[in-house]
Order: C-alpha cells, then structure tokens, then sequence
C-alpha cells in the first residue's frame, strides 16, 4: 500500500516545485508581452517557439515517458535491475538520435513549415519566424533527453529533481529578460531559451549519478524491453497528438484572424491556463504513474482501481474551483498578468476571450492527464489512441465550423478544443470503468456536489468582484482578483464540506491530526 505520509510529504514538494516553476514560467510571459505585446515580433516567436515542441510531441511527446516508466519499472519489480539499465541505455540513445535527425530536418526545412503552420501570418513575419525556429528547433532534443531522465529518477523513486527542472530553465529566461531584455533582440531571446532547456537536463545529471546509474553508448535494437516499448509507443503517440495537432490548427486559422494577433494572444490565455490546470494534475499523474505501473502488474487490480479512482476524484475536486475563477475573473486576471508595455486593453481583451472558453475544458483535460497514464500503466496504448484521434477529428470539425462557417474568431478555436478535452476524457473515463468497473454511484454524486459547489462559488465570485471598486495601479489589480478570488475559494470550500465531500473532509481530518 502507498505511504500516507510520504505521498503527502512528495506530492506537498511536486506542487510546490511546479507551482514555483509555473509561477516563473508566467513572469517571463509577462516580461515577454511587456517588450512585445502582440506585435510581428511577438507572433513570430510565438509561432517559432512553439514548432519544435509540436514537433517533439508528434515524433515522442508522451511516448518517452508513458512508454519507458511501465517497462522499466517491470524490470525492476521483478528484479531485474542489469536489464533494466541495458534497455534504458538504448531507449536514451535511441531518442537522442531520432530528436537529433529531426532537428537537422527541421532546421533544413524549417521555411516550409513557418508557412504551413503560419499561413496567414505577414511575409515580415514569417521570414523572422524561420530565422528563430532554426536557433530554436534543439529544445526538441534536450526536451527528449530531459523527459527521459526524469522518467528514470521517478523509477528510482526520486521526484522532487524532475519536479523542479522548469525551475532552472524558466529562471534563466527571467533574469535574461530583466537583465538584457530587448539589448540583444528577439534572437537573443531564442538563444536564452534553448540554453535554458539544456540546463534541464544537466540539472538531474547529478542525482543519475547519485542513483549508481550507469550510462552506455549502446543500441541493442534486439532487447525485448525496446520492443515491447516500440509497441505501446505507437498508440501513445497517436492519442498524444491531440494537443499539437489542435495547436497546429489554432495556429493556422488563428494567423488569419485580428492582423495576427490571435496567435499570440491563444498562447498568453494557454500558458496561463496551462499553469493553473496543470500544476497538481501533472504533480499527481507524474508521482502516481510508477505506482499505478506497478500495481497494474498484479493480478488482483483492486489497490490499482483505488489509486486511478482516487486521482481523478481528487483532480476533479481541485480543478472546478479554478475553472470557475478563470471564467469570472479573466479580464481582471489579464489585465494583472498582462497589461502593461506594449500589452494594452486591445490585447488584454483578445486574450481574456481565448481564456474564457479556453476554461470549459480544465476538467476534462485534468481528467484526461490521469486516465491516460491508467491506460499507460496498464501498457495499453491503443484505446487512447483511438479515443485521441475521435477527438482530433472533432476538434478540427469544430475548429473549422467555428470560424469559417460561424465567425466565431478566436473564441470559437478555444471553445473547439475545450469540447475536445471534455469528450475525450469521458470517454477514457467509460472505456475504463467497462474494463474496470471503476465508476460507482458515489462518483455521480461526487460530480452532483461539485456541480452545486461550482455554481455557489460562481455567483459569490461575480457578486464580491461587483461589490468592490479598485484602482487601476497594481495594488487596485491585484485586489480586483485577490478580495473576490479569496471570497470565492472560501465558498468553495465551505460548500464542499457542508455537501460532505469526501477528499475535502479527509484533507481537514488529516489536518486536524497533524495538530
């Protein structure tokens, strides 16, 4: 059974880790918007930034390490642990020259694909686009190499190093910007960021060493651990497309809306989103993914089943209070992150759109983080993959209806792939329990509650935000989120806890022990 206290104490570590790194990773988008608003320069980078990592997640993305943890830790549980390093040596090598032959591809090409993504942006823009892209494009390899370590280290049952690499790399953009800023010009920026993703990795190099890993320049193509890898990884790679291919999407269609501006404007609201959203569902999945790998290899699935259930309750639990103050608060939350510089209302109000139906989709794609890595634990990659590639459909359906047949501009590509991450994540949810039997009456309550929950919480948000009339100066922003954001979670939790919510209730019982 897991430990109580040690998967508190870790996760207390995971969350504090991520939320420091997103934290950082949001202040230098504010110093970025601050130089650039949403200018030619903003949207090239935004466009170039972003290709080498739509690129990583189509060719690896989720494969390195939803495809490497469920083999690596079935060697060590049977204890098998020479096996183990053998097969990780290769998987290492392997990505390193698969990520290396795209980045010299990608460089090569990398005119052709700022125009197939970047279609509607300006011939300005696209020119300055490819020059980045070709700076940019190894983040795709220490990307690889970074993801795959930390697959290790959390095999080895070491988190809090993987938990903190965005640390490193996002600092180093911080102090970048603060220090140089626009001295050495949008290029130099590139330069900082691909230096900031190498760090990644040589950050957890230490703690390999520390584990008595032992590295090896081989490549037995022949082991039987690469192959069992090699057959998930299709699957999981297929039903990991579905964010860069809807990215992929948002970029093309957006490039033609507002002078361009759009596209950097979806990439501000999706980082925010991202940062919010994803820091305890990644934190979550991340710590449980070696443990539910394990527990899927026993026979009697019982402790496995609680662990899945138990995760996504909880994900479920913490996102709904964060979707509703996204939805209530975006504009207030804009103009404090955002405006300022060259980032003005006109941006702050494009922005706050793409938030706004961004948000309908944190439930599901919490959801849809956890479910995933059940599947992947289970080494079955394929119902994913045919449930990602329903909901890539959709989403371009949806995409393409909404602008062009609606004209509903931004906000319709936002609200297309929230319907997406919805849709797909119940159906992970009722493929599963088919299998598993995992859902049960009380998780429809669960849900009733939260409902419930939601709405009280959204009402007191909106009536406190009304109430109160700030300045517009920083302390003015802050307090137009902080009064009615703090009003809102306190809502929340009163409600939950008057409704009887079961995660809640056990937090404070636990709590109340520690006193």
């Amino acid at each position: 059974m897991l430990n109580v206290k040690n998967v508190f104490k870790t996760a207390g570590f995971m969350v504090c880790a991520t939320l420091l790194a997103k934290v950082l990773g949001m202040y230098r988008e504010v110093l970025f918007a601050s130089l650039y608003g949403t200018d030619f320069v903003a949207q090239a980078f935004s466009t170039a930034s972003r290709i080498p990592l739509l690129f990583f997640d189509i060719a690896l993305g989720a494969a390195i390490s939803s495809a490497f943890i469920p083999v690596f830790n079935e060697y060590l549980e049977k204890g098998q642990k020479e096996e183990a390093l053998r097969y990780s040596n290769t998987f290492l090598n392997g990505i390193l020259i698969i990520t290396g032959a795209i980045c010299v591809l990608g460089a090569v090409f990398a005119g052709p694909i700022v125009s197939l993504i970047g279609g509607g942006l300006a011939e300005e823009t696209k020119e300055l686009a490819t020059q980045l892209v070709v700076i940019l494009f190894p983040t795709m390899l220490f990307t690889a190499f970074a993801y795959a370590i930390a697959g290790i280290l959390q095999s080895f049952g070491e988190f809090n190093v993987p938990a903190a690499i965005s640390l490193v790399s996002n600092g180093i953009m911080v102090v970048y910007l603060m220090t140089v800023g626009k001295g050495m010009g949008i290029h130099g920026i590139a330069v900082a960021m691909l230096i900031g993703w190498g760090f990644q990795v040589i950050i957890q190099i230490p703690s390999l060493v520390k584990k008595k890993y032992k590295y090896r320049p081989m490549l037995d193509l022949k082991n039987e651990g690469i192959r069992k890898s090699a057959r998930l990884a299709l699957p999981i790679l297929i039903s990991s497309w579905v964010q860069p291919i809807n990215s992929m999407i948002n970029i093309n269609l957006a490039s033609g809306l507002n002078g361009g501006q759009a596209v950097p404007a979806l990439d501000y609201a999706n980082k925010l989103y991202i940062i919010f959203v994803g820091v305890l569902t990644y934190a979550i999945s991340n710590m449980l993914f070696p443990s539910m790998s394990r527990l899927a290899v026993n026979e009697d699935k019982t402790e496995f089943k609680t662990v899945v259930l138990k995760a996504v309750r909880a994900v479920i639990v913490i996102v709904v209070p964060v979707m509703v103050l996204f939805l209530v608060l975006r504009t207030e939350l804009i103009q404090f992150v955002f405006e300022r510089g060259e980032f003005g209302p006109e941006s702050t109000a494009l922005t706050a759109q793409a938030l706004l139906f961004y948000s309908f989709g944190m439930v599901g794609f919490g959801v849809q983080e956890i479910m995933n890595k059940a599947f992947y634990s289970t080494q079955d990659g394929k119902t994913p993959m045919w449930i990602a590639m329903g909901g890539i459909s959709l989403n371009i359906v949806l995409c393409f209806v909404m602008v062009k047949a609606f004209g509903a501009g931004l906000g319709g590509l936002a609200l297309s792939a929230s319907a997406a991450a919805v849709v797909i994540a119940a159906l992970l949810l009722l493929v599963f329990h088919r299998k598993y039997r995992l859902l049960d009456r009380s998780f429809v309550v669960l849900l009733l509650k939260l409902l419930v929950c939601g709405a009280f919480t959204a009402a007191g948000t909106f009536a406190v935000a009304q109430a109160c009339a700030f300045g517009g100066d920083f302390l003015g922003k802050l307090l137009s989120i902080a009064v009615p954001g703090v009003a809102g979670l306190i809502i929340y939790l009163l409600m939950t806890i008057l409704l009887r919510v079961d995660e809640v209730c056990g937090i404070l019982s636990i709590l109340r022990h520690k006193r």
